[in-house]
């Protein structure tokens, strides 16, 4: 099973006041993530934007699409702003 993912998203921020800002992982990657899941649809990985590396947990919206949220720390580091086209990649841990 695969364990390393690299993609391009967009930098999206969810709806209502304080939203968090994630980037969608793409859809080709749903079989493999599910194969491994992880209790409440988490998966501990190791993402990597940029030269900026973090723990963090990949997430699963409604529907079942998974995503990695961007912290302001994070954004900030990058110079990430909403609607930005954002190079990812992770390691499941």
């Amino acid at each position: 099973m695969k364990r390393d993912f690299s993609f391009t998203g967009i930098a999206q921020q969810f709806p209502g006041s304080g939203g968090w800002v994630y980037v969608a992982v793409p859809k080709k990657f749903t079989k493999d993530l599910k194969q491994q899941r992880r209790a409440w649809g988490m998966y501990p990985i190791t993402a990597h934007i940029g030269t900026t590396s973090w723990k963090t947990k990949l997430m699963m919206k409604k529907g079942g699409d998974f995503f990695v949220a961007l912290k302001t720390t994070i954004r900030n580091r990058e110079k990430i702003a909403i609607g930005d086209q954002v190079a990812v990649s992770f390691k499941l841990e």
